[in-house]
């Protein structure tokens, strides 16, 4: 280290000559380390290296009170335009380029460590590779594909495969594209095992099996009929002449038809010709079964007669890589049709391939064989286990120690810190006992910081740090320099607020509570995360009133109706209830007029009419039975010589006594005016209007008659068409049409006619 730490002072001195004077031959620095004795060297692998003019441009810091302020005149000799920025700048007031100061990644090996154990770790020229370690692991994944019907294992940090449970590359009930067995119920075979018939009244139906899978073995066809694979219900025969079909017992029986003697029934499909011999093709052609001979080498059993397993060396003959085989013998049908013939051998597959690393063992031709692992080295050998595998990564083969770990048990204050040595252990591929590849021990207690300070590591090589938490009245740090608890206020940034019901005494009240950046207790971090907030106490806002609930939605409350309307609303109560049926819904929509009395000196009243409301919501009720009626008011008295008059409730008003001459036309006998539609004149009818009362024949001609009316304000009679009074109000007939004839009006003021021919 007092190596090192000269070597960096020179490497400064340097930065600041190049710095300052541009030249770094006046400086007169000596490369450092040059001629050095302790210089420590290593083997390196075989890797390559950066050049020193590769060196990181990252570099520790240098105090500007090592710098000197006045840097003499060096250079007398430089070129002018040098010179003179020299002479005119002012004192050099930065710091040294140390950007151009090298100081070395690593020194040692130990510097290295990534504590990786599948790589191995050196310093060489001063920089730190890690080389990884071929077949070395953490996980499976990490791992080659092993091959057909094997997994990866990854096993003190070594590559490995095991077997596949359930995986296949072939045989009857194997699916090779999955290298799983087949679902149960699979067919297993062409060759049906069983047939089933039913009656449907004179037509026969039949389904049949094929051998099923049963999800598990590969190789061979279950034996239970539970994974019999059927096929649907389908017509197989019809029974003639309408006689009936009549099934068996036995479904696997084919039925019978009604009738003596007992017709043969016809065949439709090839099902209804089963005649339960695997050895024959049965075939239903123009209604009539045929049984052939099936040919020799048709299989006529389900299950293996022999299984039989074996190797395949790879290319060259090598055992190396091998692959290990399978093939089944099944029964056959023979040349007579009989289940006698010769057995016969499925063609040999691949059912597993083994690795690079592993050959092919079937030491029993009927028994399924493993890949084994082919030895590597000679057990008992250093670094050799007793499978001649080499031994796994970190193993030790040494008793020396030759490294050393520190870590810090906990991240709160007052840690126990501890430390672990390592002895020289054995690379994984190899007889190489090295110290790359270190054997660590068992953690021991190594210290403890003192209860207001952190223990840190900063390299693991080196002992712990115990240092002070934080600096007093810093962000998230208390005055006794300690982090302050989680949930302390760091920042006044309003993040949000929240609310919630309470209840005392019957009444309910919404609090509301604010949240702002919190720390999280463990370091100077002012966080927003939900569980470090800082949230200040809860005060009421706002308080429910009677016919009023607190209700919760998430972290927002609020006082919410809990009656059936609101007070003061439309239609509703003091006390939040629908108002009574007829109740004053809105606002007047129309005024009433009437009057006191027909009698000289009487009054004009008026009243208010507005809608009404409906009893069971706030909604005004439309129905006039309903309407709500302010109480009449006098609005004018007539005088004594008047007399109040109202048509309707559209209008009244005081009219002078004996508006008219009793006894002319328009006029009562009380001198007032005749109401308006009051027919009046002798000028007959001044206005008709005709309609058919049927399309259809005998219909007849309608008339309407319109005579001259009184118009109420005066006492003349009059015959404009708007005042024109309908009299007798009803159609009379005009005409009939007799039942040979159609009525025919083509307008309203059309007399009509009737003839034969349909309008």
């Amino acid at each position: 280290m007092a190596r090192l730490g000269q070597n960096m002072q020179e490497h400064s001195r340097l930065g600041v000559c190049v710095a300052v004077a541009l030249a770094l031959a006046a400086c007169g620095a000596s490369p450092a380390g040059s001629g050095d004795s302790d210089v420590l060297y290593f083997q390196p692998l075989d890797v390559s290296t950066d050049s020193a003019t590769d060196k990181p441009d990252v570099l520790p810091d240098v105090a500007v009170k090592d710098v000197p302020s006045d840097i003499p005149d060096i250079l007398p000799d430089i070129a002018s335009d040098v010179s003179e920025t020299l002479d005119t700048a002012p004192d050099v007031p930065d710091v040294p380029d140390i950007q151009e100061i090298y100081v070395p990644e690593c020194v040692t090996d130990t510097t290295c460590a990534d504590k990786d154990v599948c790589t191995v770790d050196i310093c060489a020229d001063n920089k730190c590779l890690h080389t990884p370690l071929p077949g070395c692991c953490h996980d499976p994944v990490d791992c080659a594909p092993p091959g057909t019907c094997k997994a990866s294992t990854c096993v003190n940090n070594q590559c490995g495969s095991a077997p596949v449970d359930n995986c296949c590359a072939s045989g009857v009930c194997c699916d090779a594209t999955k290298q799983t067995a087949k679902i149960p119920q699979a067919p297993c075979t062409d060759a049906p095992i069983a047939f089933e018939f039913d009656c449907q009244g004179v037509d026969i139906w039949g389904r049949r099996a094929l051998p099923g899978c049963d999800g598990k073995q590969a190789s061979a066809c279950s034996g239970s009929n539970a994974n019999y694979d059927w096929t649907n219900w389908l017509p197989v025969g019809s029974c003639p002449n309408g006689s009936l079909c009549q099934k068996k017992p036995d479904k696997g029986q084919f039925p019978s038809c009604s009738g003596t003697p007992a017709p043969t029934p016809a065949c439709v499909s090839d099902i209804g010709c089963y005649d339960g011999d695997p050895c024959t093709t049965d075939t239903c052609a123009a209604g009539t079964c045929t049984h052939g001979l099936a040919d020799s080498a048709t299989l006529c059993g389900t299950t293996a007669v022999f299984t039989e397993y074996g190797c395949l060396n790879a290319p060259g003959g090598s055992e190396a890589g091998g692959s290990m085989m399978t093939r089944v013998q099944y029964a056959s049908c023979g040349t007579q049709g009989l289940c006698d013939g010769k057995p016969v051998w499925t063609p040999w597959t691949i059912i597993q391939d083994c690795l690079t690393t592993e050959k092919c063992d079937v030491p029993i031709s009927t028994e399924l064989g493993q890949c084994s692992l082919i030895p590597v080295c000679k057990p008992g050998a250093q670094c050799c286990g007793p499978d001649g595998q080499w031994a796994p990564t970190g193993t030790a083969c040494g008793t020396a120690t030759v490294a050393t770990e520190y870590q810090c048990e906990t991240t709160t204050k007052g840690s126990k810190y501890s430390k672990h040595d390592g002895v020289a252990g054995c690379s994984g591929t190899s007889a190489v006992c090295s110290a790359n590849t270190p054997s660590w021990g068992v953690w021991t207690a190594a210290g403890t910081c003192a209860y207001n300070q952190l223990c840190t590591v900063p390299v693991a090589e080196a002992a712990p740090v115990c240092s002070d938490v934080c600096a007093a009245g810093s962000t998230c740090c208390t005055v006794a320099g300690d982090w302050a608890d989680q949930g302390t206020k760091c920042a006044d940034a309003l993040l949000k607020s929240v609310s919630k019901c309470t209840a005392a005494n019957g009444i309910e009240t919404v609090l509301s509570s604010q949240l702002f950046p919190g720390c999280d207790g463990l370091d100077a971090t002012c966080s927003t995360d939900p569980a470090n907030l800082n949230q200040s106490a809860y005060s009421i806002v706002k308080t429910c009133q009677s016919y009023e609930k607190c209700v919760q939605t998430g972290d927002s409350a609020d006082c919410v109706l809990n009656a059936p309307c609101q007070p003061g609303t439309q239609c509703c109560t003091a006390n939040g209830q629908f108002a009574p049926l007829g109740s004053e819904c809105a606002t007047a929509n129309k005024t009433q007029y009437s009057c006191s009395n027909n009698l000289p000196g009487g009054a004009v009243l008026t009243r208010q009419v507005s809608y009404g409301c409906s009893g069971t919501s706030v909604q005004c009720d439309y129905d006039p039975a309903n309407y709500f009626y302010s109480p009449w008011v006098d609005v004018t008295d007539c005088q004594s010589n008047e007399v109040c008059t109202s048509p309707d409730l559209t209008a009244a008003d005081c009219t002078t006594l004996q508006q008219c001459q009793p006894g002319s036309i328009c006029c009562t006998g009380g001198g007032t005016f005749m109401a308006a539609g009051t027919k009046c004149g002798n000028q007959g009818v001044l206005k008709t209007l005709y309609k058919c009362d049927s399309a259809s024949l005998g219909g007849s001609i309608l008339k309407q008659e319109y005579y001259a009316s009184c118009v109420g304000t005066a006492a003349n009679c009059s015959n404009q068409d708007a005042d024109l009074v309908w009299d007798p109000p009803i159609w009379l007939n005009k005409q009939a049409c007799g039942p040979m004839n159609y009525c025919h009006v083509s307008g309203p003021t059309d007399p009509g006619v009737c003839n034969s021919t349909p309008p």
